[in-house]
């Protein structure tokens, strides 16, 4: 039991963007494709990564980058770096650009171009360590989030009705980029540090860390179904969510949904920024201050960047992570081969 709790803390840990903004607005726009296609990615492919980064740090007994440095000296922590930016940096255009900025019009009714470098900077204020109440309150704002999609679930028409086998299995309608750009989320930015942390937590104890890691992938894999349920059920627009809160909760207590979405974001976006300042430092061995101003101003403009291109940028950046994951996964086991014979 212990466990199983523990994997639902990591699983809601892992909540992010992907979970509460893009698979809803995804949902919308392929329909019922999109339980397969959350389904590959999550509890398939997902499971597979996070299993293989667990994997690592139990093996090495580090955290990632150390673990790669050792292995491959300092031009392998630069391509980790290369790696996780390239994937964290188009995705925090998506979260706390693209998402957040409609999220902040939609409530406020500020413009969008003002929004999104508002919210980036709030973003960068607490990832430099400024205002951590807020960011403490914004985290526990955030959990209200379960028992708010619970009541949506009991009162949406259907909303306990079954999502169908046939549609979670069905290979016909996958969106096989959207896959590949979900994938990408799991694999880069904070999502694969934790793990591997996890991993090195559980070093000591055989595969616990692995089994531990695929359990709340998958935790997380059918919360995320659950929320692209409930966008097909009710949902329309960039974020059917707040619709289907609007139906549900009312205008005013739709105001506090949508505000627990920002929290999440929030929540999301301060160690996305840390981790994308961390790795520019690496890059371009810049002071961390400035590399998160450059970071700021990189996800800043890359806000303004479609919504299809960027997850076509991420469905590329996605699969050269797992690439990176395995590569570093097949070198650490065949670094143990050789210390055998």
């Amino acid at each position: 039991m212990g466990v199983i709790l523990s994997a639902l803390a990591l699983a809601l840990v892992h909540i992010a963007g992907d979970n509460v903004a893009v698979v809803p607005a995804m949902a919308s726009l392929i329909g019922n494709g999109i339980y397969s296609t959350v389904f590959l990615a999550y509890m398939i492919f997902g499971s597979i990564v996070a299993g293989t980064s667990a994997w690592i740090g139990a093996k090495s007994g580090r955290e990632l980058t150390p673990a790669v440095k050792r292995l491959f000296g300092v031009r392998g922590k630069v391509l980790l770096a290369l790696a996780i930016a390239a994937v964290s940096l188009p995705a925090s255009a998506l979260t706390g650009g693209y998402f957040a900025g409609h999220l902040i019009q939609q409530l406020t009714g500020m413009p969008y171009d003002w929004a999104v470098p508002l919210y980036i900077f709030v973003c960068c204020a607490l990832a430099a360590d400024y205002g951590q109440e807020l960011l403490r309150i914004s985290n526990y704002a955030a959990l209200l989030l379960i028992p708010a999609i619970g009541i949506m679930v009991v009162r949406l028409p259907d909303g306990i009705t079954t999502i169908s086998f046939t549609n979670v299995l069905s290979l016909d309608n996958i969106n096989w980029p959207l896959v590949l750009a979900l994938i990408g989320y799991n694999a880069g930015g904070m999502h694969s540090v934790l793990v591997v942390e996890v991993g090195t937590y559980f070093a000591h104890k055989n595969c616990a860390g692995i089994y531990f890691a695929v359990l709340a992938k998958s935790f997380e894999g059918l919360f995320t179904l659950l929320l692209a349920h409930i966008a097909l059920l009710g949902g329309y627009g960039f974020m059917p969510l707040t619709t289907v809160a609007q139906q549900v909760f009312g205008s005013w207590l739709a105001v506090g949904f949508n505000s627990i979405l920002v929290c999440i974001l929030l929540n999301t976006m301060v160690p996305a920024m840390l981790v994308n300042a961390k790795q520019l430092t690496i890059i371009t061995r810049l002071p961390f201050k400035l590399a998160l101003v450059l970071a700021g101003i990189v996800v800043w403009c890359g806000s303004f960047i479609s919504l299809e291109l960027i997850l076509k940028l991420m469905s590329a950046t996605g699969l050269l992570m797992i690439v990176f994951i395995g590569w570093v996964a097949y070198f650490l086991h065949k670094q143990g081969d050789n210390k055998l014979q």
